[in-house]
């Protein structure tokens, strides 16, 4: 089985992930760690996915993912893994063509309302196209992105304040 976890940053998918893949007793394969890596073997440079994106920008970051994706889905094509995605990854249609090969996208559709202050806790992403209103930011790009996630999910996960363990036991029930 593989899982694919989609959704905005901080709604804790990293997280999710972790568990459900030691849950599951598959690996779990963290997105941004593997761009990491990938980049320092492209660049001889060790920095980490938001120091990519600062550094180098959005396209080469966002390319440089999409490469990622698709040596993963190459290299595990006969194994059984979770997969945590940035909440950037599923806006690109190659991406998606990717996603519906690996099958089991699962959305964690946080409430807003709990998403704002996780996002702000690590401060303004670079990403927020209002740096001075991360409300409005947040809301332009949930308007823009909810509905691409909606579109990629298999299935949509929603929560408020539930704890890790409870949104495992919410996936592996949607899955059986």
């Amino acid at each position: 089985m593989k899982i694919i976890l989609i959704g905005m940053k901080a709604c804790g998918k990293s997280t999710v992930g972790k568990l459900l893949g030691q849950k599951l007793a598959v690996d779990f394969v963290e997105l941004d760690q593997e761009i990491e890596k990938a980049h320092l073997i492209n660049k001889k440079e060790k920095l980490t996915f938001r120091e990519i994106f600062r550094k180098h920008g959005a396209i080469y970051f966002r390319q440089l993912e999409s490469e990622v994706l698709k040596k993963i889905s190459q290299e595990k094509k006969e194994s059984k893994f979770v997969l945590s995605c940035g909440g950037g990854t599923p806006l690109n249609p190659k991406n998606q063509r990717l996603f519906r090969q690996l099958s089991n996208v699962i959305f964690l559709n946080i409430d807003e309302k709990m998403l704002l202050p996780r996002i702000l806790k690590h401060g303004i992403p670079e990403f927020f196209p209002y740096q001075d209103d991360p409300k409005k930011s947040l809301d332009e790009l949930l308007k823009k992105r909810k509905p691409i996630y909606e579109r990629v999910a298999d299935k949509i996960i929603s929560f408020t304040d539930e704890k890790p363990e409870q949104l495992v036991k919410k996936i592996i029930s949607s899955i059986k």
